[in-house]
């Protein structure tokens, strides 16, 4: 039982297949690191890693069709949101790009528009390439400028993609860096996809933007990222929502806490 009094469901998770993750990645790589086991993002043959990939792809799909199937409105899979892998190749500790391929799926088979939310202190590089050109996908990333992968710098309204790299110096365009930057940028994803009217939404809720996390600058609190939760869920409060954990560096103390925390929030349909 989750702190808001909702009932939580265990669902094991299954191992993407080479035919699912050839509708975002190329074959050659695929095999590359399913049947050499060999990616930049690891040194040598690696089956252990490599099936954990897949693995990691295939229980956010188990999440996907949980939404899909009205099992439960939100599903969460921590080891999800791997949101700097490309159609070649890996990046950024990101093998397959779960995110995509769930959106994929959900828009051509079951012809849902999906809104992607990333709020991981990196600029969601991959889930944003990889959906570009598909029409019934928006991404909004919020992020951190300058910092790995160093793009995300600007929007493309066109075609339904923005960005709001904040910046952590005093500066003409300066955003903001803490709770009050985060909320601003979660209101106006909120507001992009008021005319979009998402069927479903995902959430990689990367919690490396703590103020405590060594690899950003952003400030953010563990209130702020409750906050934000329940400002999505409260305006969604009937639409499916997929969250993934992204990244987070302090596995002991402030990432399962923001986790948990976000979790807590986004369930709590009310």
């Amino acid at each position: 039982m989750a702190e808001s009094g909702q009932e939580v469901i265990e669902i094991a998770p299954r191992p993407a297949t080479t035919e699912e993750l050839s509708r975002v990645h190329a074959l050659d790589y695929i095999n590359e690191v399913l049947i050499d086991h060999r990616t930049s993002q690891w040194a040598g043959d690696r089956a252990d890693l490599a099936e954990l990939s897949a693995l990691f792809a295939g229980g956010t799909l188990t999440a996907l069709q949980a939404l899909l199937d009205g099992t439960t409105k939100t599903a969460i899979h921590f080891p999800g949101a791997k949101h700097h892998a490309q159609y070649d190749h890996s990046s950024g500790f990101c093998i397959f790009a779960d995110l995509a391929l769930a959106a994929d799926i959900a828009t051509k088979d079951h012809g849902l528009k999906v809104a992607i939310l990333d709020i991981d202190a990196h600029h969601g590089d991959g889930t944003e390439n990889l959906t570009a050109d598909n029409p019934m996908v928006l991404t909004y990333s919020v992020h951190e400028k300058g910092i790995f992968p160093g793009t995300g710098n600007e929007s493309q309204p066109e075609k339904l993609i923005f960005n709001a790299p904040l910046v952590t110096k005093k500066t003409g365009s300066d955003l903001g860096k803490g709770d009050d930057a985060l909320i601003h940028a979660v209101s106006d994803f909120i507001h992009k996809t008021i005319e979009f009217k998402p069927d479903i939404i995902f959430i990689a809720c990367g919690a490396d933007a703590h103020r405590e996390d060594p690899l950003s600058s952003l400030e953010y609190s563990v209130a702020g990222y409750r906050q934000v939760a329940q400002l999505i869920r409260e305006h969604y409060s009937d639409t499916p929502i997929l969250m993934g954990g992204a990244g987070g560096y302090l596995p002991d103390t402030k990432t399962p806490e923001v986790w948990a925390g976000f979790a807590a929030e986004v369930i709590n349909s009310k």
